[in-house]
């Protein structure tokens, strides 16, 4: 027996399943609450004749929709944007998420509605990305990333659809796979020349803090972001150290210094509020003045401003530094990852594996 019971000032209709009904329901009943008895009436009259011809479909047992259309039914570049508002910022690495999303929203795909995209649309995003000259790696991420914002519809807004990219992924050669990791190390008088570069920047505090930075990765073997991440505070509580509160692993980290980056950090925090940064630029200002400026002028246009975390790293493997100690100093939780960082010249595998041994050189 169907119901209409008013609270407050609101009315609440109660339709109930017959017997005979053959269909699918959550429950033998169903309840709707209106803001005025006729709205219940006619809901309520509606309701029962559905269930009595048998047509009637529970609607709690259809997929969530969000939005006027529901998800399904709506441009994909509205999905990258939520995310983008909503996820992204939670994120390491956020700002450079965020610029990927927004250089998705541009492309075609994301002009669809999300029930018309299919693995056609994204083996194509692939295909222009790799005759557009992207490495294999930054496809690989992309294609990583439009996955996340695909998990996160599935199960954060109960869009009942499929992932595209889990399907390419079971296809061989789907998405790219990496080389290989890098394994550029400095070159004789480059370090000289990379500092002489410095010198010549034009901008007086650019100059000054870049003299600090470069030493700072070079013989440390930071991330860029942890870099300029650094507080004041942070180099004053503890000597030849500085304490990183959240790497990029999650975790607080401390680096040891060696006497010069240290000496420029402080020099750069000489007088500063303890709360305030060490470096003023942000780590894509650094980028963008180590490959326009810096390394134009030095003469190794292919050097990468990550690349001296390897050098730094591989400099410490070779005086002896221990796996432990080399783990605690990169942040690397695994001895797999940080072997990637790891890589002796040949002057270097030859000392490691013969230190006593004293070899002619043939003339």
């Amino acid at each position: 027996m169907s119901t209409l019971i008013k609270r407050g000032k609101k009315w609440t209709a109660t339709a109930r399943l017959p017997d005979t009904f053959q269909g699918q329901a959550a429950s033998k009943s169903i309840s709707q609450t209106f803001a005025k008895k006729d709205a219940a009436k006619l809901w309520l009259s509606s309701t029962e004749t559905a269930m009595k011809l048998g047509n009637w479909r529970d609607p709690r047992l259809e997929p969530k929709a969000y939005g006027p259309l529901g998800w399904p039914e709506k441009r994909f570049a509205e999905a990258l944007d939520d995310y983008r508002i909503k996820v992204t910022p939670e994120k390491k690495g956020a700002s450079q998420e965020a610029a990927m999303l927004q250089m998705f929203a541009r492309e075609e795909f994301a002009q669809k509605r999300i029930r018309d995209l299919t693995v056609s649309d994204f083996v194509d995003f692939r295909d222009a990305r790799n005759e557009a000259g992207k490495s294999a790696s930054t496809i690989r991420n992309n294609l990583n990333t439009i996955s996340a914002v695909y998990e996160w519809l599935i199960h954060e807004k109960s869009v009942d659809i499929a992932n595209p990219i889990a399907s390419l992924r079971k296809r061989r050669r789907g998405v790219p796979q990496p080389t290989g990791h890098r394994e550029r190390r400095l070159f004789d008088g480059e370090e000289e020349a990379i500092t002489k570069a410095i010198e010549g920047l034009s901008v007086d505090p650019t100059r000054r803090q870049w003299r600090a930075l470069f030493p700072l990765l070079l013989d440390t073997g930071m991330r860029l972001g942890e870099a300029v991440s650094i507080e004041c505070a942070w180099i004053r509580r503890e000597y030849g150290f500085v304490c990183i509160p959240d790497s990029k692993n999650g975790t607080a980290r401390h680096v040891a210094l060696s006497d010069r980056a240290y000496a420029g950090l402080l020099d750069l925090t000489d007088g500063e509020p303890a709360d305030s940064k060490v470096f003023r630029f942000t780590d894509w200002v650094a980028k963008d003045a180590w490959r326009n400026e810096i390394r134009v002028a030095a003469g190794c246009q292919d050097l990468r401003i990550h690349d001296l975390r390897h050098e730094a790293l591989s400099r410490m493997a070779a005086r002896g530094a221990d796996l432990k100690t080399l783990m605690r100093q990169s942040g690397h939780k695994t001895v797999a990852v940080l072997m990637r960082y790891l890589n002796p010249t040949p002057a270097e595998q030859r000392s490691r594996l013969f230190p006593a041994t004293e070899v002619e050189k043939p003339s």
